[in-house]
């Protein structure tokens, strides 16, 4: 099977939520297929936090931001956005995550990773997206 394109995510596109939409449908599918974890891996500008979003077989999402690629400032602004958005801080400092239970509606999931993608004045620049489920297996995102 031939490696699937990245997806191409535009936040300064009105469809980019449409677009993100039917990405995570395509995760909870593959999920519900396969019986596997499936993550989505979502590009940044440098200096910038990617965002993962992981779709579990239980029927949640998880979404996370890590910070390695920040500076100081930009971990604090990031960090301190994302928190007021109820993301939860990780332990160790170096992330945040916020779970969508099962039932979240992924138009709700996809606004979710729009916020997260720009928040604390991250750039709007377009973004690719990638996904492997649990074995390394890539997964297409597109419908």
């Amino acid at each position: 099977m031939a490696e699937p394109e990245p997806l191409t995510i535009d936040p300064a596109d009105f469809d980019a939520v449409g677009v993100l939409s039917d990405a995570v449908v395509n995760l909870r599918a593959h999920t519900m297929t396969t019986d596997k974890d499936v993550a989505a891996t979502i590009s940044a500008p440098e200096g910038w936090h990617r965002v993962v979003a992981t779709n579990k077989p239980g029927g949640s999402t998880v979404l996370v931001v890590r910070f390695g690629e920040l500076s100081m400032s930009r971990l604090r602004n990031v960090a301190d956005a994302l928190h007021r958005r109820g993301w939860q801080l990780d332990e160790d400092g170096e992330g945040a995550t916020l779970r969508q239970p099962p039932g979240t509606p992924a138009t709700d999931v996809a606004f979710e990773v729009l916020a997260a993608l720009t928040v604390a004045g991250a750039p709007s620049d377009p973004r690719t997206a990638t996904a492997v489920d649990a074995d390394g297996s890539p997964v297409d995102l597109r419908p």
